[in-house]
């Protein structure tokens, strides 16, 4: 959806110059790709791609950046959980997080002497990126992999789920479903909602921080009963086993119902916006 909100917002010519390059350079039929109702359309086709890959790839350790849920002061320099960037070389697994990697590709898109397949290998990590630094569990460890090691219960769901997962696609398939919608009708509602919001240029960080601030005041602070939040200087190394993490969660009994869903929904509609008008912009000027 973030890819469709942005390709209703691209510049003829830098729409056909993308098809183009996504065309010319196609994603490997033989890949197994785990969304199967992609819609008919190039970006959004390319779209989960950087899922699909990262374990051939290694770079799972690119989507996400680990701020402490209990940092809240947005002035601080996010690198500083986020490692260098490197080696990138084959059978090596790369280092860095969605700052460093984002920043590296979109090097790798706008460089005109790189080859197509690289350009476009590039253009397929930038779109999902963008995606995933809108989503708030991308942004935020509360010494649980970003919501991965939780279990909590969903009305809607007939076991429990991850936080993580139930922020990435959960919800959304509920309102699809309940709402009797594709994709593309959905993100078109959400672009109509969202009409008046612009994007204000690239700044990696800020929609870090954004995304962070929305984990804890909603995706975590909405849960009933709330999650222990870890010390802030809790190191990664030290984080509990994800089964011990789980049962923990379990044992809280967290459920989500209604009430969370309807806080939830205009705050995923918004950060699915802001990411493709993002995107637009990025491209845009890329492709211009």
């Amino acid at each position: 959806m973030v890819a469709l909100i942005a390709r209703a917002h691209l510049s003829p010519a830098a729409s056909a110059a993308i098809d183009q390059l996504l065309r010319e350079n196609p994603i490997d039929p033989a890949l197994n790709r785990f969304c199967k109702d992609r819609p008919n359309d190039l970006m959004a086709d390319a779209a989960t791609w950087a899922d699909d890959i990262k374990s051939t790839e290694k770079t799972g350790q690119w989507h996400y950046v680990d701020i402490p849920l209990a940092v809240s002061d947005s002035s601080e320099d996010a690198m500083q959980w986020c490692a260098a960037l490197g080696p990138l070389q084959e059978g090596k697994d790369p280092t860095g997080c969605i700052l460093n990697a984002t920043a590296y590709e979109l090097r790798l898109l706008r460089d005109k002497d790189q080859s197509a397949a690289i350009r476009a290998k590039a253009l397929r990590y930038v779109i999902h990126f963008l995606g995933d630094i809108s989503q708030p569990l991308h942004d935020t460890d509360n010494h649980d992999q970003g919501g991965n090691c939780t279990s909590i219960a969903v009305s809607f769901l007939d076991k429990p789920a991850n936080l993580h997962g139930i922020w990435d696609y959960a919800l959304l398939a509920n309102e699809l479903q309940q709402k009797k919608v594709t994709q593309a009708q959905l993100a078109a509602t959400i672009d109509q909602e969202h009409a008046g919001d612009q994007a204000s240029g690239l700044d990696l960080q800020a929609w870090a921080w954004e995304g962070h601030a929305i984990a804890a005041t909603v995706v975590y602070g909405n849960l009933t009963p709330k999650l222990p939040v870890a010390p802030a200087d809790a190191g990664l190394a030290d984080r509990p086993a994800c089964d011990a993490g789980r049962a923990k969660a379990a044992g809280m009994h967290i459920a989500i119902a209604q009430p969370y869903i309807d806080a939830a929904m205009p705050v995923i509609h918004q950060q699915i916006a802001r990411a493709g008008y993002r995107l637009a912009d990025v491209l845009n000027q890329i492709f211009q």
